[in-house]
């Protein structure tokens, strides 16, 4: 594919995804492992082996969502992902970051359809770990091959998004959340500023609006309000790890910065 028609359709599909992110289509499972006799523990009622358990059936969904695509070989690849799942209603189709690796994540893919459960917003990438230089958008680094995924959901202060009634995701945890700050993927580079809202501490208001041009003084590629962002990440066993970034061998890339790209509010939710 010629760069240039590279260029315009990964924009058209960038904007899709900064609406995807704004307003995710929920669409959460029918949980499949309440006790008989009562109710499925949850969040931090949760015991250790629960937690595991629970964690690895979410992993299997995912894998199984995503059978066939768990390293991507070339572009025809990419193309392939972002066509429309008529089974699943997902939609992989948007680069957040253009060909940019993000440290601790990867290349991001948005899903642009349905999200839930079984269904993340975002697939994480690891580039090639022969490629020198994995910060150039426009420029990919095959093969990728899957680190991880998240779930995105407006941000509520205070108010973390839950699945209790969920069989893969039933056991998460308020503190699991972080918060992905309001930002700007600028359209040199398509990396991240963050632009906070005014608050008297962080993490209080709901940066509800996606940033200006005039307040991140640099031309928009793709803008974002506040979400709620929950990574999970594979561990090359059954069980996958929730982390704000990968567990092991770090993922290069440009960096987010953990405590302003990235951060657990000052109060935490419940």
């Amino acid at each position: 594919m010629a760069l240039k028609h590279l260029k315009r359709r990964h924009m058209v599909a960038a904007a899709v995804g900064a609406a995807a992110l704004a307003i995710p289509t929920a669409a959460t499972a029918a949980d499949a492992g309440t006790r008989p006799g009562g109710t499925p523990h949850t969040g931090t009622s949760c015991t250790p082996v629960e937690r595991y358990v629970t964690l690895a059936a979410e992993q299997r969904r995912v894998l199984k969502l995503l059978k066939g695509f768990t390293v991507l070989r070339n572009q025809a690849d990419v193309d392939r992902l972002a066509q429309p799942n008529s089974a699943t209603g997902t939609q992989f189709a948007a680069l957040a970051h253009m060909y940019n690796s993000m440290k601790g994540v990867g290349m991001t893919i948005v899903n642009v359809g349905m999200q839930g459960a079984g269904m993340p917003t975002l697939l994480f990438y690891r580039p090639d770990p022969k490629a020198t230089n994995v910060t150039q958008p426009y420029v990919p680094n095959f093969p990728y091959r899957l680190a991880g995924w998240g779930y995105v959901w407006p941000y509520t202060p205070g108010k973390a998004p839950s699945y209790p009634t969920d069989a893969g995701l039933r056991c998460v945890k308020p503190t699991d959340w972080f918060v992905h700050e309001r930002s700007v993927h600028p359209a040199d580079t398509w990396q991240n500023i963050p632009v906070p809202p005014a608050e008297d501490w962080k993490g209080e208001a709901a940066g509800s609006t996606a940033p200006t041009a005039e307040e991140c003084h640099c031309q928009i590629g793709e803008a974002h309000p506040r979400f709620w962002d929950l990574h999970v990440f594979l561990t090359w066993s059954p069980f996958p790890q929730v982390s704000m970034f990968n567990p092991g061998r770090p993922i290069p890339g440009f960096d987010a910065v953990a405590g302003k790209g990235f951060f657990y509010p000052a109060k935490p939710p419940v």
